[in-house]
């Protein structure tokens, strides 16, 4: 009877550990995602900036607005490969 009940607490106090990690993980990642957030808003009212500056400038070249990349945020892209199964039976 004590084994069985050593290992349910040793089985609990592991699980209160790794929902601790997770919790501070999930933390982590929210102030990740929100400081990511202001950087890509900070950055694209610079090159809306930069470019209506263009615009208002005469004999000015947009060469260096050509190679600027979308500002897309890499977590709207799928990390892993949705995979659907097939649907045998229309």
């Amino acid at each position: 009877m004590s084994l069985i009940l050593g290992v349910w607490m040793t089985s609990v106090g592991t699980y209160q550990g790794l929902a601790l990690r997770l919790a501070q993980q999930e933390g982590r990642r929210s102030e990740l995602r929100l400081d990511f957030d202001t950087y890509e808003l900070a950055e694209q009212l610079r090159v809306n900036s930069n470019q209506a500056h263009l615009r208002n400038t005469p004999n000015t070249s947009s060469i260096g607005l050509k190679n600027e990349s979308s500002r897309v945020s890499s977590r709207n892209h799928s990390v892993r490969p949705v995979i659907k199964p097939a649907l045998k039976n229309k």
